[in-house]
């Protein structure tokens, strides 16, 4: 059986208007304040929770010492707010969920860290909506140098591009106006997805958020190659076909405009910093059956094809592609950056003064994996697979 502690971080941020924060619960489990743990788990749970409640942690996390942050975000719309409920400072919208995990990580870090000399590890584990501030958290504050800082991040059913739910990206198909047309009716890969596209305007209030890298960390990667649009539901290439029919100019024309933004890689992290990738686990639900397969998907069925021992594709076994926006899709994508950022800019550095760099081809494999843990079902929790996945990802890295 696990102990907690409950504890508030306080900021002294304030911007001109009114306080970012006032403060941040944060629950404390399995941790003694006058002898830190070398190894420290960060939880970010799958939505925020009520101010004063204590959310269940996953089970595989029971015997180790946690940090658990419960953050704030308006996950609907329109919301009246309580007179007692003081976790409402002003307002919940975005950026607030960032701001209120870094400003709870700093306290953490400096409360938490070993004393005199030592050195420690913080691991963040996440899962949906606090899966994609995981990894965000990770990518920016994992410096090897620091005594006590991120080493690792294991993230599961993460939104890690909310761009992808934009009718023109590439993932759901809208190569043309048309496709854009097409494209608002598609659903997506997995029920879940489909509930958040639901609320994208509670949890981002204007499209241009999405682009936000802390709100989208592979965009710290790339360029989405995606203007951004007026409303969540109309792509340029939408608007252009509506105009077109009432119109007002060409849609060829319009074409034209549309393909002349490329997506481009960006130098992440950067030269001069000391950012490193740190050891990463995405873990994923199986996509429900493609349309392309003419089967469908039940909600009820919890059958868990764990694929541990290989990564998963977003190619199935008779070699069609799923272009459908899934949350296989989504760490596919994560994992593609990152281990190209791995090769490209840590592994070719390396090379100039390492002889035996060339050693290290499957690095960039091996510290960031991807693993597939079944069908979604009811519950929001990591299901035995997955936890076990997680398990031996930890033992990998020797945190027992």
């Amino acid at each position: 059986m696990f102990s907690s502690l409950r504890r508030r971080c306080f900021s002294v941020l304030r911007s001109a208007h009114r306080p970012i924060r006032k403060s941040v619960p944060v629950a404390l489990y399995n941790v003694d304040e006058f002898s830190p743990p070398k190894a420290l788990i960060v939880h970010l749970p799958s939505q925020p929770d009520s101010p004063n409640g204590v959310r269940q942690l996953p089970e595989f996390l029971y015997d180790r010492p946690v940090a658990s942050i419960n953050y704030r975000w308006a996950t609907e719309r329109p919301r009246a707010a309580s007179q007692d409920d003081d976790h409402l400072d002003d307002s919940v919208d975005w950026p607030v969920p960032i701001h209120d995990v870094a400003f709870a990580y700093r306290w953490i870090a400096d409360a938490l860290k070993p004393p005199a000399i030592g050195r420690g590890g913080i691991y963040v584990y996440g899962s949906h909506l606090g899966a994609g501030l995981a990894m965000s958290l990770s990518l920016t504050e994992s410096h090897p140098h620091k005594r006590f800082a991120v080493r690792g991040v294991a993230a599961y059913n993460g939104v890690y591009n909310w761009t992808m739910f934009l009718p023109g990206h590439k993932v759901r198909g809208a190569k043309s106006p048309r496709d854009a047309l097409r494209a608002l009716r598609r659903e997506n890969g997995n029920l879940r997805l489909d509930a958040l596209g639901d609320r994208l305007v509670a949890l981002f209030q204007e499209p241009h958020n999405l682009f936000d890298p802390f709100a989208s960390p592979s965009l710290f990667f790339h360029n989405p190659g995606l203007a951004i649009p007026e409303s969540f539901y109309a792509s340029p290439a939408l608007a252009s076909l509506v105009s077109a029919m009432k119109g007002q100019h060409d849609v060829s024309e319009e074409e034209e405009t549309l393909g002349a933004s490329r997506r481009s890689h960006l130098a992440f992290p950067p030269r001069a910093s000391t950012l490193k990738i740190p050891e990463t686990l995405l873990l994923h639900d199986a996509p429900s059956k493609s349309p392309l397969h003419h089967h469908h998907h039940h909600p009820d069925d919890h059958r868990h094809d764990c694929r541990t021992k290989r990564d998963s594709t977003t190619k199935s076994r008779s070699g069609v592609v799923d272009t459908r926006h899934t949350f296989m899709a989504q760490a596919a994508e994560m994992a593609s950056f990152m281990r190209r950022s791995i090769g490209m800019v840590e592994l070719k550095e390396r090379a100039r003064w390492d002889e035996d760099a060339h050693k290290m081809a499957r690095e960039p494999e091996r510290r960031v994996r991807v693993v597939e843990v079944g069908q979604e079902g009811e519950e929001l929790g990591l299901n035995d697979a997955g936890q076990q996945a997680v398990l031996d990802w930890l033992g990998s890295l020797n945190i027992r």
